[in-house]
Protein backbone atom coordinates (compact mmCIF):
# COMPACT_ATOMS: atom_id res chain seq x y z
CA UNK A 1 0.00 0.00 0.00
CA UNK A 2 1.49 3.31 -0.80
CA UNK A 3 2.12 6.03 1.21
CA UNK A 4 -0.77 8.30 0.11
CA UNK A 5 -2.82 5.80 0.18
CA UNK A 6 -2.77 5.20 4.03
CA UNK A 7 -2.73 8.99 4.42
CA UNK A 8 -6.40 8.75 2.98
CA UNK A 9 -7.53 5.48 4.35
CA UNK A 10 -6.25 7.12 7.46
CA UNK A 11 -9.39 9.03 7.29
CA UNK A 12 -12.10 6.93 6.48
CA UNK A 13 -13.56 8.73 3.45
CA UNK A 14 -16.31 5.86 3.06
CA UNK A 15 -18.10 7.81 5.73
CA UNK A 16 -17.53 11.03 3.29
CA UNK A 17 -20.93 11.03 2.28
CA UNK A 18 -22.39 12.02 5.77
CA UNK A 19 -20.56 15.09 5.13
CA UNK A 20 -21.49 15.97 1.38
CA UNK A 21 -24.99 15.08 1.37
CA UNK A 22 -26.23 17.91 4.29
CA UNK A 23 -24.05 20.19 2.99
CA UNK A 24 -25.36 19.60 -0.72
CA UNK A 25 -28.61 19.23 1.07
CA UNK A 26 -28.26 22.74 2.80
CA UNK A 27 -27.28 24.43 -0.20
CA UNK A 28 -30.04 23.26 -2.51
CA UNK A 29 -32.30 24.24 0.22
CA UNK A 30 -31.18 27.65 0.01
CA UNK A 31 -31.36 27.87 -3.56
CA UNK A 32 -35.08 26.45 -3.54
CA UNK A 33 -36.03 29.13 -1.42
CA UNK A 34 -34.08 32.72 -2.22
CA UNK A 35 -32.48 31.36 -5.52
CA UNK A 36 -29.31 31.84 -4.06
CA UNK A 37 -26.28 30.36 -4.58
CA UNK A 38 -22.76 30.95 -4.56
CA UNK A 39 -20.54 28.29 -6.27
CA UNK A 40 -17.21 29.63 -3.93
CA UNK A 41 -18.79 29.28 -1.18
CA UNK A 42 -19.94 26.06 -1.40
CA UNK A 43 -17.01 24.57 -2.36
CA UNK A 44 -15.05 25.96 0.44
CA UNK A 45 -18.24 24.75 3.03
CA UNK A 46 -17.73 21.23 1.62
CA UNK A 47 -13.73 20.82 1.80
CA UNK A 48 -13.87 22.27 5.05
CA UNK A 49 -16.66 19.79 6.10
CA UNK A 50 -14.51 16.93 4.54
CA UNK A 51 -11.60 18.45 6.56
CA UNK A 52 -13.63 18.47 9.73
CA UNK A 53 -14.63 14.74 9.47
CA UNK A 54 -11.10 13.68 8.57
CA UNK A 55 -9.80 14.69 11.51
CA UNK A 56 -12.12 13.67 13.92
CA UNK A 57 -11.86 10.50 12.00
CA UNK A 58 -8.27 10.42 12.11
CA UNK A 59 -8.53 11.72 15.94
CA UNK A 60 -10.92 9.27 17.34
CA UNK A 61 -8.53 6.32 16.30
CA UNK A 62 -5.71 8.28 18.26
CA UNK A 63 -7.51 8.62 21.32
CA UNK A 64 -9.30 5.36 20.79
CA UNK A 65 -5.60 3.93 20.51
CA UNK A 66 -4.69 5.27 23.74
CA UNK A 67 -7.58 3.40 25.72
CA UNK A 68 -6.96 1.02 23.89
CA UNK A 69 -10.20 0.18 22.50
CA UNK A 70 -9.12 -0.41 19.16
CA UNK A 71 -6.53 -2.89 20.85
CA UNK A 72 -9.13 -4.91 22.84
CA UNK A 73 -11.62 -5.09 19.58
CA UNK A 74 -11.59 -8.64 18.16
CA UNK A 75 -14.39 -8.00 15.63
CA UNK A 76 -13.88 -5.11 14.08
CA UNK A 77 -15.94 -4.77 11.15
CA UNK A 78 -13.77 -2.94 9.07
CA UNK A 79 -14.37 -0.64 7.13
CA UNK A 80 -17.49 -0.08 9.40
CA UNK A 81 -16.25 -0.76 12.58
CA UNK A 82 -13.20 -0.97 14.68
CA UNK A 83 -11.77 2.15 12.82
CA UNK A 84 -9.51 2.54 10.37
CA UNK A 85 -6.91 -0.06 12.27
CA UNK A 86 -3.77 1.64 10.83
CA UNK A 87 -2.00 1.98 14.01
CA UNK A 88 -2.85 -1.46 15.21
CA UNK A 89 -1.31 -2.69 11.42
CA UNK A 90 1.92 -0.49 12.38
CA UNK A 91 1.08 1.52 9.15
CA UNK A 92 1.01 4.80 10.94
CA UNK A 93 2.26 5.66 14.33
CA UNK A 94 -0.01 6.95 17.05
CA UNK A 95 1.95 10.07 16.77
CA UNK A 96 1.91 10.64 13.57
CA UNK A 97 -1.93 9.65 13.58
CA UNK A 98 -2.66 12.60 16.41
CA UNK A 99 -0.64 15.23 14.60
CA UNK A 100 -1.95 14.48 11.37
CA UNK A 101 -5.90 14.72 13.11
CA UNK A 102 -4.95 18.01 14.31
CA UNK A 103 -3.77 19.50 10.73
CA UNK A 104 -6.81 18.33 9.50
CA UNK A 105 -9.24 20.29 12.01
CA UNK A 106 -6.80 23.00 11.91
CA UNK A 107 -6.93 23.12 8.11
CA UNK A 108 -10.69 23.42 8.27
CA UNK A 109 -10.91 25.57 10.83
CA UNK A 110 -8.76 28.17 8.71
CA UNK A 111 -11.00 27.68 5.62
CA UNK A 112 -13.96 27.94 7.79
CA UNK A 113 -12.45 31.52 10.08
CA UNK A 114 -12.72 32.65 5.79
CA UNK A 115 -16.29 31.66 5.44
CA UNK A 116 -16.78 33.56 8.81
CA UNK A 117 -15.27 37.00 7.69
CA UNK A 118 -17.48 36.21 4.18
CA UNK A 119 -20.79 35.30 5.72
CA UNK A 120 -21.29 36.64 9.09
CA UNK A 121 -20.52 35.49 12.96
CA UNK A 122 -23.54 32.79 13.29
CA UNK A 123 -21.02 30.57 11.46
CA UNK A 124 -18.88 31.03 13.82
CA UNK A 125 -21.07 29.28 16.97
CA UNK A 126 -22.14 26.78 14.58
CA UNK A 127 -18.05 25.93 13.47
CA UNK A 128 -17.28 26.17 17.16
CA UNK A 129 -19.81 23.73 18.25
CA UNK A 130 -18.80 21.04 15.56
CA UNK A 131 -14.98 21.51 15.88
CA UNK A 132 -14.92 21.68 19.65
CA UNK A 133 -17.66 18.54 19.95
CA UNK A 134 -15.66 16.56 17.66
CA UNK A 135 -12.09 17.05 18.98
CA UNK A 136 -13.81 16.20 22.78
CA UNK A 137 -15.69 13.60 21.36
CA UNK A 138 -13.26 11.10 21.69
CA UNK A 139 -10.45 12.99 23.94
CA UNK A 140 -9.55 13.17 27.45
CA UNK A 141 -11.11 15.28 29.84
CA UNK A 142 -14.35 15.60 28.53
CA UNK A 143 -14.33 12.10 26.11
CA UNK A 144 -17.94 12.91 25.44
CA UNK A 145 -18.69 9.67 23.30
CA UNK A 146 -17.62 7.16 26.68
CA UNK A 147 -20.67 9.46 28.33
CA UNK A 148 -23.21 8.05 26.02
CA UNK A 149 -23.19 11.52 24.41
CA UNK A 150 -21.71 10.41 20.78
CA UNK A 151 -24.80 9.66 19.09
CA UNK A 152 -26.36 13.10 20.41
CA UNK A 153 -23.56 14.91 18.84
CA UNK A 154 -22.71 12.95 15.76
CA UNK A 155 -26.58 13.86 14.66
CA UNK A 156 -26.06 17.33 15.58
CA UNK A 157 -22.88 17.83 13.72
CA UNK A 158 -23.49 15.78 10.78
CA UNK A 159 -27.59 16.56 10.48
CA UNK A 160 -28.53 19.60 12.27
CA UNK A 161 -25.10 21.86 12.02
CA UNK A 162 -23.86 20.80 8.26
CA UNK A 163 -27.53 21.02 6.65
CA UNK A 164 -27.90 24.92 8.94
CA UNK A 165 -24.17 25.69 8.37
CA UNK A 166 -24.32 25.07 4.35
CA UNK A 167 -27.76 27.14 4.53
CA UNK A 168 -26.23 30.15 6.18
CA UNK A 169 -23.20 30.18 4.47
CA UNK A 170 -25.93 30.40 1.07
CA UNK A 171 -28.46 33.49 2.42
CA UNK A 172 -27.13 34.47 5.96
CA UNK A 173 -29.89 33.73 7.88
CA UNK A 174 -31.20 30.55 9.82
CA UNK A 175 -34.26 29.44 9.18
CA UNK A 176 -36.07 26.81 12.14
CA UNK A 177 -38.25 25.08 8.94
CA UNK A 178 -34.59 23.81 7.33
CA UNK A 179 -33.70 22.88 11.23
CA UNK A 180 -36.76 20.52 10.65
CA UNK A 181 -36.00 18.98 7.05
CA UNK A 182 -32.45 18.36 8.25
CA UNK A 183 -33.92 16.54 11.34
CA UNK A 184 -34.11 12.84 9.60
CA UNK A 185 -30.83 13.33 8.02
CA UNK A 186 -29.72 14.07 11.84
CA UNK A 187 -31.38 10.70 12.79
CA UNK A 188 -30.02 8.82 9.94
CA UNK A 189 -26.73 9.79 10.84
CA UNK A 190 -26.96 9.14 14.37
CA UNK A 191 -28.67 5.21 13.40
CA UNK A 192 -25.26 4.46 11.15
CA UNK A 193 -23.37 5.23 14.32
CA UNK A 194 -25.14 3.58 16.77
CA UNK A 195 -25.50 -0.30 14.77
CA UNK A 196 -22.37 0.59 14.21
CA UNK A 197 -21.53 0.38 18.34
CA UNK A 198 -23.19 -3.25 18.56
CA UNK A 199 -19.69 -4.76 17.30
CA UNK A 200 -17.79 -2.65 19.76
CA UNK A 201 -19.76 -3.53 22.35
CA UNK A 202 -17.30 -5.97 24.03
CA UNK A 203 -14.22 -3.77 23.83
CA UNK A 204 -16.20 -0.69 24.66
CA UNK A 205 -17.60 -1.54 28.12
CA UNK A 206 -14.12 -3.27 28.98
CA UNK A 207 -12.31 0.30 28.54
CA UNK A 208 -15.82 2.09 30.38
CA UNK A 209 -16.79 3.95 27.22
CA UNK A 210 -20.17 4.40 28.21
CA UNK A 211 -21.84 4.20 24.92
CA UNK A 212 -25.70 3.91 24.70
CA UNK A 213 -25.36 0.53 23.80
CA UNK A 214 -22.92 -0.53 26.32
CA UNK A 215 -25.78 1.33 28.88
CA UNK A 216 -28.57 -0.48 27.97
CA UNK A 217 -27.02 -3.66 26.61
CA UNK A 218 -27.35 -5.01 22.99
CA UNK A 219 -30.77 -6.53 23.62
CA UNK A 220 -32.85 -3.52 24.91
CA UNK A 221 -30.36 -0.92 22.67
CA UNK A 222 -31.99 -2.72 19.87
CA UNK A 223 -35.11 -0.66 20.40
CA UNK A 224 -33.43 2.92 19.67
CA UNK A 225 -32.24 1.85 16.74
CA UNK A 226 -35.96 0.90 15.70
CA UNK A 227 -37.23 4.46 17.04
CA UNK A 228 -34.19 6.02 14.94
CA UNK A 229 -35.42 4.19 11.39
CA UNK A 230 -38.86 4.79 12.24
CA UNK A 231 -39.18 8.18 13.48
CA UNK A 232 -36.87 9.26 10.45
CA UNK A 233 -39.93 8.36 8.08
CA UNK A 234 -42.17 10.15 10.46
CA UNK A 235 -40.52 13.41 10.27
CA UNK A 236 -40.45 13.43 6.32
CA UNK A 237 -44.48 12.67 6.28
CA UNK A 238 -44.74 15.64 9.18
CA UNK A 239 -42.51 17.98 6.58
CA UNK A 240 -44.94 16.26 3.64
CA UNK A 241 -47.72 17.42 5.28
CA UNK A 242 -46.60 20.82 6.59
CA UNK A 243 -45.57 21.30 3.40
CA UNK A 244 -41.80 22.34 4.42
CA UNK A 245 -40.35 19.00 1.80
CA UNK A 246 -41.87 19.14 -1.76
CA UNK A 247 -44.15 15.89 -2.39
CA UNK A 248 -41.63 14.51 -5.07
CA UNK A 249 -39.95 13.43 -1.39
CA UNK A 250 -42.70 11.26 -0.98
CA UNK A 251 -40.92 8.26 -2.72
CA UNK A 252 -39.01 7.94 0.45
CA UNK A 253 -41.50 5.60 1.96
CA UNK A 254 -40.18 3.02 -0.77
CA UNK A 255 -36.97 2.80 0.97
CA UNK A 256 -39.53 2.38 4.42
CA UNK A 257 -39.52 -2.03 3.54
CA UNK A 258 -35.35 -1.64 3.35
CA UNK A 259 -35.23 0.12 6.89
CA UNK A 260 -37.94 -2.39 8.90
CA UNK A 261 -35.53 -4.96 7.00
CA UNK A 262 -32.74 -3.70 8.81
CA UNK A 263 -34.42 -3.50 11.91
CA UNK A 264 -35.53 -7.16 12.20
CA UNK A 265 -31.75 -8.54 11.06
CA UNK A 266 -30.26 -5.78 14.44
CA UNK A 267 -33.32 -7.87 16.62
CA UNK A 268 -32.59 -11.04 15.61
CA UNK A 269 -27.98 -10.90 15.29
CA UNK A 270 -27.61 -7.87 17.79
CA UNK A 271 -25.19 -10.53 19.33
CA UNK A 272 -23.39 -11.65 16.26
CA UNK A 273 -21.22 -8.41 14.85
CA UNK A 274 -20.69 -10.18 11.78
CA UNK A 275 -24.12 -11.02 10.74
CA UNK A 276 -24.79 -7.34 11.51
CA UNK A 277 -22.98 -6.35 8.30
CA UNK A 278 -26.32 -6.01 6.07
CA UNK A 279 -27.49 -4.00 8.54
CA UNK A 280 -25.38 -1.55 8.39
CA UNK A 281 -25.18 -1.76 4.82
CA UNK A 282 -28.69 -0.82 4.32
CA UNK A 283 -28.64 1.95 7.41
CA UNK A 284 -25.47 3.58 5.49
CA UNK A 285 -28.19 3.30 1.81
CA UNK A 286 -30.88 4.80 3.96
CA UNK A 287 -29.26 7.51 5.03
CA UNK A 288 -27.24 8.11 1.18
CA UNK A 289 -30.84 7.75 -0.92
CA UNK A 290 -33.12 9.53 1.77
CA UNK A 291 -30.75 12.45 0.99
CA UNK A 292 -30.18 12.13 -2.58
CA UNK A 293 -34.12 12.64 -2.97
CA UNK A 294 -34.12 15.02 -0.74
CA UNK A 295 -31.74 17.16 -2.48
CA UNK A 296 -33.35 16.30 -5.50
CA UNK A 297 -36.64 17.17 -4.44
CA UNK A 298 -35.73 20.82 -3.44
CA UNK A 299 -33.39 21.22 -6.60
CA UNK A 300 -36.49 20.29 -9.09
CA UNK A 301 -38.42 22.74 -7.99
Amino acid sequence: MSKFAIWVLATRPQFFTVTILPIVLGSTIAWHHHHQFTLSYFLLALFAGILLHAGINVLNDYFDHLNQTDEINLTPLTPFAGGSRMIQQGLLSAKQTYYYGISLLFSAVLIGSYLIVATGLTLLWIGFIGVFSGYFYSAPPLFLNGKGLGELLVGLNFGILMVLGAYYIQVQQINMIVLFISLPISLLVTAILYINEFPDYLADKQVGKKTLVVRLGKEKACFIYTVLIILNFIMIGIGLLCQYIPWLAISSFLLLPLGLTAIKTLHQHYAQPTALLPAIKKTILLHTVISLILIISFFSL
